[in-house]
């Protein structure tokens, strides 16, 4: 092997992984998911939006803004948004590549399916914003659950060693 292991406890990886992330987000990601938001997703939107069209774009922010209908208001937000990272954070510490990348291919089927679910919207489909809207609040926690289960062997395994 070359080079010194570095051996850390699992509360220190996951620690410096999240510490990581947050920075990586923060100062990277955060700022190109803005300008996408307001000088290409926004503005796309507007200009196909009718002029008596019955839904309204409100609460822009950095990376989502809100399809307001007569009947249901939603929440679209950019995929590999501060969730993404947060569980990509504890599926690393946790050494969870193949739920990074399921993770991963979910984020990016994710990119078609609000910019799809968005149009359906402008174009009347006004139910189409309850299914957008159960989806968000669903996957957030599902991935956050699964996240933490897989945290689990890694926490168990440093209480077995100290034990022993």
């Amino acid at each position: 092997m070359i080079g010194w292991p570095i051996v850390l406890s699992p509360f220190k990886r996951l620690a410096i992984t999240l510490i990581g992330i947050s920075i990586i987000y923060i100062g990277v990601v955060r700022p190109i998911q803005t300008v996408i938001i307001h000088k290409w997703v926004v503005p796309y939107f507007e200009k196909i939006n009718p002029v008596d069209g019955s839904v309204a774009i409100e609460g822009v922010s950095e990376d989502q803004f809100d399809l307001v209908t007569p009947h249901q208001s939603v929440k679209i937000e950019l995929p590999f948004n501060g969730w993404y990272w947060l569980t990509l954070g504890l599926f690393f510490s946790a050494g969870n590549m193949g739920w990074i990348k399921w993770l991963t291919i979910y984020h990016l089927f994710l990119f078609v399916v609000l910019f799809l679910g968005a149009h359906c919207i402008f174009a009347g489909f006004d139910w189409f914003a309850i299914i957008l809207n159960i989806h968000e609040h669903i996957y957030k926690v599902l991935f956050l659950i699964v996240s933490l289960i897989g945290l689990k062997p890694i926490l168990m395994n440093r209480i077995i060693k100290n034990e022993s």
